[in-house]
């Protein structure tokens, strides 16, 4: 199979274990031919050197088989070929389908574990990010003397996924995959041939945000029902609202409507209503022409009932519909001032496009959000994904042109190819924070959503050179928006440990300035001990006139960060004062009983601060 898409392989000769054995190129390479860890049990013998050597290897090789009681038909006679060992492997996965590991390889590869991961159907821009993503790709293009093929190696890769793609292959590996000036060889292949299990993506036709005409079923006046806080967060909109409850006659001062079938034409419609009647509620609205269709309601696959999320998708599939959820939070669409939303706090007009999949995780972004000013263009609560996904809601924002930026919160995925195209057609930045590291979380997840966490690893790695922003922290999410273009970073200290530590912290995402600019000028307000350097250390006895002194010089930087230190002789309250008035600094207050003032006033004038320099995360 690897002859059929024309990838380079060392001269080689297969025989059978009784024939008499020779060959005509030396160095060469004796082995079994059997899919094993071949090195293991001394099946693999190198660099022999003539015919004498080669038929001494044979027996050797005989005999160990026959100690680890293993029998054989055939060997192999492959030419050595010199150069450096990596690894490309394949695995079908649930959620990417096709999938290249590529590494690290030899004997050791599982210890080292020096992989990346590679998208069939990434092209070879994104092939080179993956590879330079790897320890082994210093050695390109020349390492201690010798040079390294890498044309030859992007070749090889690429004719790989067209060799997984097309054929019957559900895994494979080359190991080792032998790279020297001359080219790439795969020199040991082993291939598992099976069925692949492919699910139907099925794209959308129409947009989840024409909200003209919504109706709310399950509209309630008891306060501590979801459908009171739907109908009450939706009230404000320029939509024409419709409720729905055949227990109430008025609601809010509006008609409450007995049934589906006394309502007028609407496009977009909320349930809140007993698990137990969803289905065919979802069905009569299907028929009537809703198109979007948003399903409050829980009990469905994360407490067992995946039969009952499948006829919803069956439903969706059926009748050309955008169905959110079932158990999510709802949506919002700025330009419709509409809140389909039961969360507490009120949502702000933004550029921030953002999809969770986790409904509590989202109120408690957008609790912050709207504390800190921070607006949404578009809100989408994933829930469960009975039908709608994540490849859809990228697409569905990527389209509309009030969201700038779109920030996700994921657990689990669907659909990993068209999620991985959703992103590469992306015209505007896309934020991802991606839950479930560890396997406990992975449990946790499924529980939690119905959904598979998948490889961490894999997701973050594909998405990442897909063009996905992968970030630290769930805040950041909707945080580090707003500093997003800023490429370089100012600290200002009174204590050079903590303005050390935040170096390390800030340099993974920004660049830690060069100030030479300022030096002259710095130089005439701090005392002649002062760090001459970024960060900026003002020394212990800095006082707020000192740090002004400086903010007044960097004035014109887009993010300083200002670290402040508990010291007998620091006037806090009066550095905050003077904080508030520098709308590009980043206050960082390290104590806590010193401070009380200082974050009293933060708190009051809603600015973005921090009291520990891992927090600092939160706008990275």
């Amino acid at each position: 199979m690897i002859e059929k898409y024309n990838i380079p392989t060392p001269k080689e000769k297969r025989v059978k274990i009784d024939e008499e054995i020779s060959f005509d190129t030396f160095p060469c390479v004796l082995k079994v031919d059997l899919p094993i860890h071949k090195s293991d049990i001394g099946a693999v013998i190198t660099n022999i050197q003539n015919n004498d050597e080669l038929k001494k290897a044979k027996e050797i090789i005989l005999n160990n088989l026959k100690k680890h009681n293993i029998k054989a038909e055939f060997l192999l006679i492959q030419e050595q070929i010199e150069g450096i060992e990596l690894i490309l492997g394949g695995k079908f996965d649930d959620i990417f389908e096709e999938v290249l590991i590529f590494g690290t390889g030899g004997t050791l590869v599982e210890i080292i574990k020096d992989v990346t991961y590679i998208d069939t159907k990434s092209n070879e821009e994104e092939i080179k990010k993956a590879i330079l993503k790897t320890k082994i790709s210093k050695i390109f293009p020349e390492f201690r003397g010798k040079k390294y093929n890498f044309d030859a190696l992007i070749d090889v890769i690429k004719k790989i996924q067209k060799m997984f793609v097309n054929e019957n292959i559900v895994e494979f590996d080359i190991n080792p995959l032998i790279i020297n000036e001359k080219g790439c060889f795969a020199v040991d292949v082993r291939i598992k041939e099976g069925k692949k299990d492919k699910k139907r993506f099925i794209p959308k036709t129409h947009s989840l945000f024409e909200n003209k005409n919504v109706a709310i079923i399950g509209a309630s006046e008891k306060k501590e029902k979801v459908g009171y806080a739907i109908a009450k967060n939706a009230l404000s909109s320029k939509a024409n609202i419709y409720f729905v409850n055949p227990h109430l006659d008025e609601l809010f001062g509006k008609k409450v409507y007995h049934s589906i079938d006394e309502l007028p034409p609407i496009d977009t419609a909320v349930i809140a209503i007993p698990t137990k009647f969803v289905i065919d509620t979802v069905e009569k609205l299907a028929k009537r022409g809703v198109k979007n269709i948003i399903v409050i309601s829980a009990g469905f696959k994360e407490a067992g009932n995946s039969e009952g999320e499948l006829k919803l998708k069956e439903i969706a599939d059926k009748y050309d519909i955008n169905l959110v959820g079932p158990n999510c939070l709802g949506i919002y669409n700025s330009e419709m001032e509409l809140n389909l939303t039961f969360g507490k706090a009120p949502i702000k007009k933004g550029e921030i496009g953002i999809i969770s999949q986790s409904g509590a995780v989202l109120t408690a972004l957008l609790d912050k959000a709207y504390f800190y000013n921070i607006g949404f263009s578009h809100v989408i609560s994933m829930g469960n994904m009975a039908d709608y996904n994540f490849a859809h809601a990228i697409n569905e924002l990527n389209n509309q042109e009030s969201c700038k930026i779109i920030s996700i919160y994921a657990e689990g995925l669907q659909f990993g190819k068209e999620f991985l195209k959703a992103i590469r057609d992306l015209k505007k930045p896309i934020l991802f924070f991606k839950a479930g590291k560890s396997e406990a979380a992975k449990k946790a997840a499924f529980s939690h959503t119905g959904n598979l966490a998948g490889n961490y690893e894999m997701i973050i790695t594909l998405s990442q050179i897909a063009g996905a922003i992968i970030k630290p922290s769930v805040e950041s999410l909707i945080f580090s928006p707003k500093y997003l273009k800023i490429k370089d970073a100012i600290i200002v200290t009174n204590a050079g440990g903590p303005g050390t530590i935040l170096t390390d912290i800030v340099s993974k995402y920004k660049k830690i300035k060069d100030i030479s600019k300022y030096m002259d000028e710095l130089n005439k307000v701090l005392p002649a001990t002062w760090s001459h350097n970024n960060p900026i250390d003002v020394i212990g006895d800095a006082t707020s006139d000192r740090y002004k002194n400086v903010l007044e010089i960097l004035k014109n930087e887009e993010l300083i960060f200002v670290i402040v230190t508990p010291q007998f002789m620091t006037n806090s309250f009066e550095i905050a004062k003077m904080l508030t008035n520098y709308k590009n600094s980043v206050p960082i207050f390290l104590g806590k009983e010193s401070f009380k003032e200082a974050i009293n006033l933060f708190d009051e004038k809603k600015l973005i601060y921090f009291t520990s320099l891992e927090d600092v995360l939160r706008i990275l």
